[in-house]
């Protein structure tokens, strides 16, 4: 489905969709479809991984269960982040991914497991906290000049056609709030401490797709 989406994207142009909530360009389609391909591959390396670790008793059949669901609810996150058009909807799917990630980063509830879980959840659950404010001061900056009710003016497609006529220290003053909350999930210093502890306490699955995907996602989330 990735595929044929770069594919009607490459040939035919942007496409915004859902009454505008969704927004596909030539940049974040390529995003959307190493998502899917990382995911597909570390999902199908994910089954005999984790069978071997429920063989040698590290996992018990719940946690498999919420190993398998988890995982599919943090990829859908990511590809709700890519793809939406809505500001504070990316911001919610962002935060959804965290809530996700947490859970598998703690799969084995050790003591190394629980304590990296933990130091994920306060850095990335503080600094992602941070990125509402931005979002809520660029919403106010866009709504003064488009005039435009309810969720319009969180539209990126709708703030990027008058950015230049948004008050510029509004701007910076959501610049850093937003630069805090996703350089926060990108591990940009000094808020990268999380990232150590839950890639070497988690499962390797998680370990790849944190790095290969929760990152990549973050950065874009913050270009934007």
């Amino acid at each position: 489905a990735a595929c044929v989406l770069t594919s009607r994207v490459i040939t035919r142009g942007n496409m915004v969709v859902l009454q505008e909530q969704f927004f596909i360009d030539a940049f974040n389609v390529f995003l959307v479809t190493l998502t899917a391909f990382v995911g597909l591959t570390t999902a199908l390396f994910s089954r005999p991984y984790m069978r071997i670790e429920a063989e040698h008793g590290r996992v018990s059949p719940a946690q498999l269960r919420l190993y398998h669901s988890m995982y599919q609810l943090f990829m859908a996150t990511m590809l709700i982040a890519l793809t939406t058009n809505n500001l504070g909807l990316m911001w919610v799917a962002m935060e959804a991914a965290t809530l996700s990630t947490v859970l598998l980063v703690t799969l084995y509830r050790t003591p190394a497991s629980l304590e990296a879980g933990w130091k994920y959840f306060i850095l990335c659950g503080v600094g992602i906290a941070q990125a509402p404010f931005g979002t809520i001061l660029l919403y106010f900056a866009a709504e003064k000049v488009l005039g435009a009710e309810g969720v319009g003016a969180l539209l990126w497609t709708d703030v990027n056609v008058v950015k230049a006529q948004l008050e510029p220290a509004v701007l910076s003053l959501a610049f850093v709030f937003l630069l805090v909350g996703y350089g926060t999930k990108v591990g940009l210093a000094p808020l990268h401490n999380w990232l150590p502890d839950a890639h070497a306490d988690g499962p390797t699955p998680i370990s790849g797709v944190l790095s290969g995907l929760l990152l990549n996602d973050a950065m874009n989330a913050g270009v934007r």
